[in-house]
């Protein structure tokens, strides 16, 4: 997707004039790394900031050390979830000079003022540094709480039509489209969760949300838009609000939610704005349909209600996702049986389930280690298909097993099939699809 981690700070940065800022996106088929040398050559920045996913961190440091061969003197900023959370891990890394951890804007333009000043980083909030050979990091205190304030991300900075050429999170769109962040952080406490942008749920006004769109739809002719949330509809009053709006402007746009939206927090209501004002996506995080692991989790999703409402957006038409976590510390056979039971039926025309890792910075990897577990550091692997720390009793073959059998249960299921071809919102990807689900099963049955 679209980088808008880095859009947000490029636009929060050029709120002062004398700031000239350039992103350039190094994901996979964009640039090739024998070319940034020369891209920093040319425009020789004052500082250069590297953001990235744990899957990605390979790259993270591949770019930090081109830095630092093409401008030794060159100051390199980290950022993002990967550097947020396992943050004296990358910092060993002689070739990155600083990290900016969790929300960035704020301590990113703190920090370019000191660098730009030569003025001292020790007070800064959300930094870690290295000095005199000594790694020191000051913890996230503040963040920004009016929203509204924030300049929209710098859309100009990036070639908008050229990611419709790539797969996107629903993989379901064909034209322009733009990632949105309408809300930040999350409220609820679950134990696998990284706290990037805090625990206290933060809002834009749904007036403030429909000019971005309405702006993104004239100015960039964006017909497609991704919400990425970490709790959409946290607030579902306002939820409904921008659902309300969008559909009162008559604009022919769709819109999907692959990532945060609280499956068991909303009603019919909902489900129908939200198809009125465009939506044809939605992903149902129901994690485990054990009431005990829910309750261990803190996540507490009603799984009554959770499956109430996959069925009542597939009543409207919208095209429902599941992800579902298999291996929890004291998961038992039974336990992971009853979730593939769940999932299988459901009416979730797709689900993804995943073996649980526990990735540092979160309670997960502290419960880990008490077990005498590692810390998941296995970052080689394309985030759906990494190796894994089993946190279970039973053997990593058995749990294995176990997951792919599910999968195969699940897929092979004929009225699913049929589902699927008849509310796919994007028929002509459906060739491809089927190929890559042909493929990804027999991977699994051979495995």
């Amino acid at each position: 997707m679209a980088p808008l981690g880095m859009m947000y700070l490029a636009a929060y940065l050029r709120r002062r004039e004398s700031v000239d800022v350039r992103i350039i996106d190094m994901s996979p088929a964009r640039m090739a790394y024998e070319n940034l040398g020369q891209e920093i050559r040319n425009y020789r920045p004052d500082w250069l900031g590297i953001s990235a996913l744990t899957f990605e961190s390979d790259g993270l440091h591949r770019v930090a050390a081109i830095a630092k061969e093409v401008r030794p003197d060159l100051p390199v900023v980290v950022g993002g979830p990967h550097p947020s959370a396992y943050t004296n891990q990358v910092m060993n890394d002689k070739h990155i000079d600083y990290t900016v951890i969790g929300e960035g804007e704020l301590t990113a333009d703190d920090l370019s003022q000191a660098l730009r000043t030569h003025g001292s980083v020790d007070i800064i909030d959300g930094l870690a540094w290295r000095e005199n050979g000594s790694v020191h990091v000051n913890p996230r205190l503040r963040y920004i709480e009016n929203l509204d304030a924030m300049p929209y991300p710098a859309w100009d900075l990036i070639d908008i039509p050229r990611y419709r050429k790539f797969v996107r999170m629903s993989r379901c769109g064909i034209s322009n489209y733009m990632v949105l962040f309408t809300s930040r952080a999350c409220p609820y406490q679950c134990l696998y969760c990284h706290k990037i942008f805090g625990k206290d749920f933060r809002a834009r006004s749904p007036e403030n949300v429909l000019a971005e769109i309405q702006m993104l739809h004239d100015t960039y002719g964006v017909r497609e838009f991704e919400i990425i949330d970490d709790i959409f509809n946290c607030d579902l009053p306002r939820a409904k609000r921008i659902f309300d709006l969008i559909a009162e402007t008559g604009m022919k746009i769709r819109f999907t939610l692959p990532n945060g939206f609280r499956g068991d927090h909303a009603d019919e209501e909902f489900f129908a704005k939200a198809r009125r004002a465009g939506a044809v996506f939605m992903a149902f995080a129901v994690e485990t349909a054990s009431p005990r692991l829910q309750k261990m989790l803190r996540k507490n999703i009603q799984l009554d209600k959770i499956n109430r409402n996959i069925g009542l957006a597939r009543k409207e038409g919208i095209f429902c996702q599941g992800f579902f976590m298999l291996g929890f510390p004291s998961e038992t056979r039974e336990e992971l049986l009853t979730t593939i039971d769940f999932a299988v039926g459901s009416k979730l025309h797709a689900a993804h389930l995943f073996i649980v890792n526990p990735y540092e910075g979160t309670e997960l990897a502290k419960l880990a280690e008490q077990m005498g577990k590692p810390v998941f550091n296995n970052f080689d692997n394309n985030y759906l298909t990494p190796g894994f720390t089993n946190l279970t009793d039973l053997s990593d073959k058995e749990l294995n097993r176990i997951r792919r059998w599910g999968l195969v249960r699940f897929w092979l299921k004929p009225s699913r099939v049929w589902a699927i071809v008849r509310d796919y919102p994007c028929k002509s990807q459906l060739p491809y699809l089927a190929t890559i689900l042909v493929k990804r099963l027999m991977l699994k049955a051979i495995g």
